[in-house]
């Protein structure tokens, strides 16, 4: 009897996992998969953002492996120092990339697999505090599939920071275990969510802790006459403050380098990103290419930077927000507040929607701007990311209005159920070749000629990539030069983030000696030669001493007297020998050591 019980309940946890797996199945087959296609042959995202983000995980994974030593210090924009704190890191997601690293997939192949990954995690994670919050399996996966397939992450494909979202539903998922008893322990795994999800991606951990917090607040409220009575426990207390401290400690590795950017927030730098806090229509705006919404695609065409206004979710996903948002409105309404009291998805809703508040704007007007000026949020400049979060309020609405509708006891809830995944699939299909994407061979084609004429040249050998031939985006010529010496090992002149030192922006446009020299002027360099890349068939070395220090009407004559100045020491042995030694203790060449002595005696000559 024991076992027939056994056999019973195995039975039935089976049945339960097969709408999971159905959901998961129809969002990877015909969303995920349309991306990057069944045989591999295209990865998510251009030859620009798309390789960046790619060269970025890579790093991860030779930090990780000990092939690096700095993580910070990647070796691009030679030679700028902290150069990955100009961008997100996919610090928190990279072990997955890394995974297959380790099993010798090539870096494209483990680049697609990370995405996959990605998107069954968020899939799986969203179902999960879907199935806590409403106890309806089938609904569950409804809402799961619109936070994890929803067509408005077609506009976020060129950001592959935005794919590892999968700690969002987990953070609200202990939250609301952390108002059943108020127990300290799910309040560190909600902070520490947010914490994993600043490490995946720094925009999508800094939006996440908005909506968290206001969420958390609500709980507090709520159950204030309880909060008053564990306030009297020093236990408690200590293990809440406890909490906030290791996460704030937690954070602080990954936070610190970025603070040495020192960007500070002000109205003048408030005002220039206003454009890019979405509006009304940005929900009601689709990228071109899906099945049923094309007609939207124009909708915010005038927009700065429209191409991240894409924000619409979908048909069903947004009707079931507005009846989700009407229906609990009412009920709220009508139990004059005291329903709030209950009511966990009513709590959600008010986050929801206070969240919708601090980013939207009308006109240049927005709530957003008492966000900004909070420590560390001056520094984003594309809000309408926030997408990706909003997208757990759109699948909390539709896994509440199915909810209602496949109710337990309806003796053709399997088929309904196959139906309106079969209708989200519809509403949320893009025709082969509309997504962000780009056939791996072209990205091999362009840096394996590279890697054929460098991989031979010195190990931290410097090269500089300058095509005599440029004929797409400069970028997409920087990230060839990025991810051919990262494969072999050598660092290079040659670089693109998310930003850049002034001096490099010229560099950054037109890849050129004139430019390469303004970026090296007077820079404290390391090498004795740096190799030029011109075509994938030939290289020119170039001795350190040869680059002029500066440019202007008196570089001619300052590149003179430095060589004067450089022949003339090393005539004097005295002085030799203090170079040497300096070079010794900075690990540097002898020659660079040298060329910096005259650099300074010239600088000071006059003081």
């Amino acid at each position: 009897m024991y076992s027939q019980l056994n056999f019973t309940r195995l039975i039935k946890n089976i049945w339960g996992l097969i709408p999971f797996l159905i959901g998961l199945f129809f969002g990877l087959y015909f969303i995920t998969l349309r991306i990057t296609d069944i045989s591999l042959t295209y990865f998510p995202g251009d030859l620009g953002d798309g390789r960046l983000n790619l060269y970025f995980l890579e790093h991860a994974y030779k930090f990780f492996t000990g092939q690096v030593k700095s993580f910070w210090d990647a070796p691009f924009m030679y030679p700028e120092s902290n150069v990955i704190t100009y961008s997100d890191n996919l610090l928190g997601s990279a072990p997955i990339y890394s995974i297959f690293r380790i099993f010798g997939f090539d870096i494209f192949t483990s680049y697609q697999c990370w995405f996959i990954v990605l998107a069954i995690l968020n899939y799986s994670t969203s179902y999960l505090f879907l199935n806590k919050l409403f106890k309806n399996n089938y609904a569950a996966v409804l809402g799961a599939m619109i936070f994890a397939f929803s067509m408005a992450l077609q506009s976020q494909i060129t950001h592959a920071q935005t794919f590892p979202r999968f700690a969002i539903p987990l953070a609200f998922l202990m939250a609301i275990n952390f108002k059943e008893e108020l127990n300290p322990k799910f309040f560190f795994f909600t902070l520490l969510f947010v914490v994993y999800q600043i490490y995946c991606g720094i925009y999508l951990g800094f939006m996440l802790a908005i909506p968290i917090a206001v969420f958390l607040i609500i709980l507090f409220l709520i159950n204030f006459n309880t909060v008053k009575i564990f306030i009297n426990n020093k236990k408690w207390v200590f293990q809440m403050l406890g909490s906030l401290i290791i996460s704030f400690l937690l954070v602080l590795p990954l936070i610190l380098p970025y603070l040495q950017r020192k960007i500070t927030p002000s109205i003048g730098n408030y005002n220039e990103l206003i454009q890019a806090i979405p509006t009304v229509k940005s929900h009601f705006f689709s990228q071109h290419g899906s099945l049923i919404w094309n007609f939207l695609s124009k909708t915010g065409s005038e927009y700065q930077a429209w191409w991240d206004h894409q924000s619409f979710a979908g048909g069903i996903a947004t009707i079931c927000l507005m009846v989700f948002t009407g229906m609990l409105l009412q009920k709220l309404y009508k139990s004059k507040i005291s329903l709030v009291i209950k009511s966990i998805p009513i709590c959600l809703l008010i986050t929801g929607i206070i969240t919708k508040l601090l980013y939207i704007r009308f006109g240049n007007i927005s709530a957003y701007v008492f966000v900004y000026f909070l420590p560390g949020y001056s520094s984003m400049r594309s809000i309408t990311r926030i997408i990706n979060i909003e997208l757990i309020f759109f699948a909390i609405a539709t896994a509440f209005i199915f909810s209602r509708i496949l109710k337990k006891e309806n003796r053709w809830i399997f088929l309904l159920f196959l139906l309106f995944t079969g209708l989200i699939i519809i509403d949320n299909y893009f025709k082969e070749g509309k997504s962000y994407r780009t056939e791996k061979r072209i990205a091999l084609e362009r840096i394996n000629p590279i890697i054929d004429l460098i991989e031979k040249l010195p190990e931290n050998a410097i090269i500089s990539y300058e095509p005599q031939i440029i004929d797409s985006l400069s970028i997409y010529y920087h990230i060839d030069a990025m991810l051919a010496s990262q494969y072999c090992n050598l660092k290079t002149i040659n670089g693109y983030t998310a930003t850049c030192p002034i001096d490099f922006s010229r560099f950054w446009d037109n890849i050129n000696e004139n430019s390469r020299n303004h970026w090296l002027s007077n820079k404290n360099i390391a090498f004795d030669t740096l190799f030029v890349i011109k075509s994938a068939l030939e290289y020119e070395p170039i001795q350190w001493s040869d680059i002029p220090i500066s440019e202007g009407q008196n570089e001619n004559s300052n590149s003179k007297k430095l060589n004067n100045l450089i022949n003339y020491i090393r005539t004097d042995e005295k002085w030799m020998k203090q170079i040497r030694k300096k070079a010794e203790k900075k690990d540097i060449p002898v020659d660079s050591m040298l060329k910096l002595d005259a650099i300074w005696v010239l600088e000071n000559e006059d003081k």
